[in-house]
C-alpha cells in the first residue's frame, strides 16, 4: 500500500506542477489594446488642467509590455509638430511620456509611426483597472485652454500582460489543493 501511495504522490506532485506551470501561463497571458487616438487634442504642458484625458479600462494590475503607434498629427501655427506628446500610465504610479515626431520643428501635418519597449519599466494600471492617456504639449504657444494641435487619425496599440485577481489565483490552488488531497485519501 505504501507503494502505490508513493506513486499517487508522485503523480499528485506532477500534477501540481503542471497545473501551477498552467497558472503561471494564465497570470502572463498576453494581450493587446488598440486605442483610436482620431480627435484628441494637445492643449496645455503636461498635467495642467484642460487637457485631454482618457480612461481605458484594461483590467486591474495590467502591465504594459510595449507600445505601437501610428498616427497623423496637425500642428496648429505657430506650435510645432514636435511639441505634441501624449503620457500613460495608471492614475497614480509611473506615467510614461513621449513625443510621436522629435525632428519636425514646424506647423502642419504630418504622420508619423513606431514602437517602444516598456517591459521592465513597470508601468501598469491601476488597481481601477484604467489606464490613463493624457495628451499635451512640450511647450505652449498660446493662451490657457487652447488647443494648439490635435491627433488627426492613427492609433496606439498597447501589448500587454494581464495579472489575475488575488482571489482568482487563491481559488485555483485552494480547488488543486482539494483534488490532491481527495486523491491522496482515495489511494491509502
Amino acid at each position: 500500500m505504501k507503494v502505490i501511495a508513493m506513486k499517487q504522490l508522485h503523480r499528485l506532485a506532477a500534477a501540481a506542477a503542471l497545473a501551477f506551470a498552467g497558472l503561471a501561463g494564465f497570470a502572463a497571458s498576453a494581450a493587446t489594446v488598440v486605442v483610436d487616438i482620431s480627435g484628441a487634442q494637445s492643449i496645455n504642458l503636461q498635467g495642467e488642467a484642460g487637457n485631454t484625458v482618457w480612461l481605458v479600462d484594461i483590467g486591474a494590475g495590467t502591465v504594459l509590455n510595449s507600445l505601437d503607434w501610428a498616427v497623423t498629427l496637425n500642428a496648429f501655427a505657430p506650435s510645432s509638430l514636435s511639441e505634441m506628446q501624449l503620457s500613460f500610465g495608471s492614475a497614480s504610479g509611473p506615467a510614461f511620456t513621449f513625443a510621436p515626431d522629435v525632428v519636425d520643428g514646424f506647423s502642419g501635418s504630418g504622420s508619423y509611426a513606431g514602437s517602444v519597449d516598456l517591459t521592465g519599466l513597470g508601468i501598469a494600471a491601476g488597481a481601477d483597472g484604467e489606464l490613463r492617456i493624457e495628451f499635451s504639449e512640450g511647450f505652449k504657444d498660446f493662451g490657457l485652454n487652447v488647443a494648439e494641435g490635435q491627433w488627426t487619425s492613427g492609433s496606439l496599440t498597447f501589448d500587454v500582460s494581464a495579472v489575475p485577481e488575488p482571489a482568482s489565483a487563491v481559488l485555483a490552488v485552494l480547488g488543486l489543493s482539494l483534488i490532491g488531497a481527495r486523491r491522496l485519501r482515495s489511494a491509502a
